[in-house]
């Protein structure tokens, strides 16, 4: 089940994005999503800290004290794979947007076919970003989304995965599964 959070300081705004987002998930992925709302970046944040289970988020970038592009700074210094989304009234911001890596950014008032299209898209990036490498050592199993490795290097029995944060040297791997 997808996990998806709406953040969104006006509160008609964000009924409007759950309403069409359920309407999405009914007809288009044909399966439940779990979808949040979210009246300020500092309650999403609060219960991110808490929950990290959140795929999507639909972020307004204009809202009172903490505005959606720092949220977004602030979710990307430690997770890439949240694809978020920008919904917004004003167009200054989408140069912004490329900073955070958004996956899109969405004018008000919502586009159906175009939140459908996005949402559609997210889905399609969350698969393949589940893609991974698996390292079966003697010390267990481990699994590596593709998009944190950098690169691999190999040294007679010694294989040191390159990733984004780290570099972790496996000795004497019995099976790599792509």
């Amino acid at each position: 089940m997808y996990k998806i959070a709406i953040c969104d300081d006006v509160a008609a705004a964000g009924a409007h994005v759950q309403q069409l987002t359920a309407e999405w998930a009914r007809s288009v992925l044909q399966e439940p999503v779990e979808i949040e709302v979210y009246t300020s970046a500092e309650a999403f944040l609060f219960h991110y800290e808490e929950d990290r289970s959140c795929q999507i988020l639909l972020l307004d970038i204009e809202m009172p004290e903490m505005d959606g592009m720092a949220l977004a700074r602030r979710i990307r210094r430690d997770n890439r794979a949240l694809q978020i989304v920008f919904i917004t009234g004003y167009a200054d911001y989408i140069a912004d947007g490329y900073e955070v890596e958004a996956l899109h950014y969405l004018l008000k008032p919502v586009d159906r076919k175009k939140l459908f299209e996005v949402l559609s898209r997210a889905v399609l990036k969350i698969q393949q970003e589940e893609k991974g490498l698996v390292l079966h050592t003697a010390e267990g199993v481990v699994r590596l989304p593709y998009y944190e490795i950098r690169y691999l290097e190999v040294q007679k029995n010694y294989v040191t995965v390159h990733a984004e944060r780290e570099s972790t040297v496996y000795k004497g791997l019995h099976k790599v599964t792509v």
